[in-house]
């Protein structure tokens, strides 16, 4: 298996970061996750696009090698041979002399990548599938969700608090107003309309959330941006989660409450599920 490492292709095995790294140290530094099926990525440019927005938030300068990151990443996949991949990007301010809360000014970005291999959505193969089990948390998370930052603690507690041996997913609320998830977006069916939390709400707008959106309103299907509260998941028809490795898997249970049933055809996550389809074909 190969990574990259600042300019270079090394084994994984070989891969050595500082411990002075200030993503180490300080969790300084953002990251993103690109899916490739059949060798070709799938929604490039807008990952990218949110990569570097994160870089601008935190005001890390965008390092000279990924201004051809379509060809690192290409390169990558070829390298680790698996059909259908998943590309982690990470980029941390660099390595400090010192630790300090303020960095050097020639502190120089640290830039890391690795792919893994990309298991097909099980829901793709068997829509008949049980869905996912959920467990509410309050959202404890800082008010940046917007920055892809590596710095994932809160979102991380939750399945190590008690036995979440049986829980999938953690679905984050803010009082009543339910955000996301601790890996994923959420969508809501309310009897013919598709809701999933406004980006005004403290969440990450996620590329494939935002693509389901896009795609479901251009296919006709009734969308809306908007709160959902806690009270409103026993009124749900349907929930789903989205990300960029999971795509859309549906869920079963939220703590007690449990989503009605009926044929998997007449479900929207799976028509949602099935113009992903024939958009990967057509990127094939």
């Amino acid at each position: 298996m190969w990574a990259f490492l600042n300019g270079e292709f090394i084994s994984k095995d070989e891969v050595r970061i500082s411990p002075f790294d200030r993503g180490f140290l300080f969790g300084d530094s953002i990251y993103e996750v690109i899916p490739s099926y059949n060798n070709k990525l799938f929604l490039f440019h807008e990952h990218f696009e949110r990569l570097k927005n994160s870089l601008s938030i935190i005001n890390i300068p965008i390092p000279d090698s990924i201004n051809n990151l379509d060809l690192l990443i290409k390169e990558l996949i070829k390298k680790n041979k698996f059909s259908n991949q998943a590309i982690y990007i990470q980029i941390s301010r660099g390595v400090d002399p010192i630790r300090s809360h303020v960095a050097d000014d020639a502190t120089l970005p640290t830039v890391f990548m690795v792919s893994t291999e990309l298991d097909i959505n099980p829901y793709r193969e068997n829509p008949q599938k049980k869905g996912l089990k959920l467990s509410l948390e309050q959202d404890i998370r800082w008010k940046r969700c917007d920055v892809k930052a590596t710095t994932l603690l809160p979102n991380i507690i939750p399945f190590h608090d008690g036995d979440k041996s049986n829980v999938d997913e953690i679905l984050f609320h803010d009082g009543q107003k339910i955000n996301e998830g601790s890996k994923s977006n959420v969508f809501f069916v309310f009897e013919d309309l598709i809701v999933t939390p406004p980006k005004e709400q403290n969440i990450l707008l996620g590329v494939t959330r935002n693509y389901f959106l896009n795609r479901l309103s251009e296919e006709g299907f009734n969308v809306s941006e908007k709160e959902v509260k806690v009270d409103d998941l026993s009124k749900a028809d349907e929930i789903w989660v989205t990300s960029s490795t999971k795509e859309l898997q549906p869920v079963y249970k939220v703590n007690d409450i449990v989503l009605p049933e009926k044929e998997y055809k007449e479900y929207y996550w799976y028509k949602a599920l099935k113009i992903l389809e024939e958009d990967l074909k057509s990127n094939s």
